[in-house]
């Protein structure tokens, strides 16, 4: 055998050798130890922004498992998308790892409390508690004290998103009665005095006028004039004619 044949039999031969190493180590590597123990490292990707459900599938593909994290009220952002992400996007981990979805939990909201019956700052302090704030404050007619708060806008027990304003109605007491005052004009002062009784009027100044054309005890003046808007416990006064002096 020339040396040429021997050079290339002994190639062969060593080239064989190589080839069942490399062959060994793949079948060690591979086959024999437990997946996970040979490291394949990949990008992370970046799926916030993304609904929960797109953004599973979009690490699936890049060979990750997911899990969701803390879901968080906002109202930036629709409820179940990934808000944030751990590890962060372009972190370099084992293939098989799993990656934490912080999501949103959408608008917070929260029932209105009943506040009716309490003072505006009664009202102010549990609304707060809840998360809201006072609005415009108005004020109603109402037989609940001066001050009280008889209704809310929007009403107690409605949902509505937290943080929001909510308005409060104040009574501002019963209101008074408005009156027409009487014409009393040639009437006997003491049916006058009746009259005005009934109405509510309780203040009544007479004034006698011996000169005054008229027949004694009748009234020949008022104040305030007929049909004059007045109120109960207005003062009223009249003039009666007297009798004249001998």
């Amino acid at each position: 055998m020339s040396w040429r044949s021997r050079v290339r039999t002994s190639l062969v031969y060593v080239v064989s050798i190589i080839a069942g190493f490399a062959l060994a180590w793949l079948i060690v590597a591979f086959v024999v130890f437990p997946t996970g123990v040979v490291p394949r490292d990949v990008k992370v990707p970046n799926v916030t922004g993304l609904m929960f459900d797109e953004a599973t599938q979009r690490l699936a593909q890049a060979g990750f498992k997911s899990e969701q994290g803390e879901a968080r009220f906002t109202a930036s952002a629709p409820k179940m998308t990934v808000l944030e992400q751990s590890p962060p996007p372009g972190t370099r981990e084992g293939i098989g790892g799993t990656i934490s979805l912080i999501v949103s939990a959408g608008q917070r909201t929260a029932s209105v409390p009943t506040v009716t019956g309490m003072t505006r700052i009664e009202a102010q302090v549990l609304l707060e508690k809840d998360g809201f704030d006072v609005g415009d404050v108005g004020e109603a007619n109402s037989n609940l004290p001066r001050g009280t708060v008889i209704s809310t806008r929007p009403a107690a027990g409605t949902q509505v998103s937290v943080p929001s304003s909510i308005s409060l109605v104040l009574s501002r007491g019963e209101a008074a009665a408005s009156l027409q005052m009487p014409n009393l004009m040639g009437r006997d002062v003491g049916a006058a005095r009746v009259l005005l009784g009934q109405l509510g009027v309780r203040d009544v100044q007479v004034i006698d006028e011996p000169a005054g054309a008229g027949a004694p005890g009748t009234i020949i003046g008022q104040s305030p004039v007929p049909n004059a808007t007045i109120l109960p416990g207005a003062s009223v006064q009249i003039r009666v004619a007297g009798t004249p002096p001998p």
